[in-house]
């Protein structure tokens, strides 16, 4: 039983990490199941027992992404040595997500938004996680003495507010087409900003 569930296991990690380099290259349109099994050398019947749909192996990839992105914020969290630090390697990590969004196929970028019914319900547990997140570094960084106290009804309304703020950041990436060179440098400001506020 416990070989089975290995084996399935690797089967699924397989068809995902396929299923996102054809997507990433071609777009979700273009990309067949029939693709995907080729590329993974098995027969087509042999994906719908692991995924009724095209759509559903996309979902997978997409929650993929998602638990990667929250890995890779963990660690840097962990790395920080104040709450500001932890909010600087937050939104590092949110923007090299961003980074690599750009990188993608136009094909698939231009589909994002046809795809709502799938990343509709995504980024709600997307924001919910990342709000939780942030919410978490405001309340260490008051409680430490870094940050000015914020009332509990009000906590969560800031760090939704600071979340997506970070999402704006996707703005200059996604016009340019590229990584601003200054971008790095203008987070450590931006978080200032969001901690300090604009008084003299």
């Amino acid at each position: 039983m416990t070989e089975t569930l290995q084996r399935d296991e690797i089967v699924v990690k397989d068809i995902i990490d396929t299923a996102r380099s054809l997507f990433k290259q071609s777009g979700f349109k273009k990309t067949t199941m029939g693709d995907i099994a080729r590329s993974l050398g098995k027969a087509k019947s042999s994906l719908y027992y692991y995924y009724p749909s095209k759509e559903d192996i996309f979902e997978a990839v997409l929650h993929t992404e998602m638990d990667e992105l929250l890995d890779e914020i963990n660690e840097a969290l962990q790395q920080a040595r104040s709450s500001r630090e932890k909010l600087i390697n937050y939104c590092r990590c949110r923007l090299n997500k961003l980074n690599q969004f750009c990188n993608l196929s136009d094909a698939l970028k231009s589909e994002i938004a046809e795809l709502h019914c799938i990343m509709s319900d995504l980024k709600n547990k997307f924001d919910t996680s990342h709000v939780g997140i942030v919410k978490e570094i405001l309340e260490e960084g008051a409680r430490n003495g870094e940050f000015r106290k914020i009332s509990e009804e009000n906590i969560e309304l800031v760090a939704y507010l600071m979340v997506s703020s970070f999402r704006g950041l996707a703005v200059p990436l996604m016009v340019g087409q590229n990584r601003s060179p200054r971008l790095d440098q203008q987070i450590d400001s931006i978080v200032s900003i969001m901690i300090d506020g604009i008084g003299s």
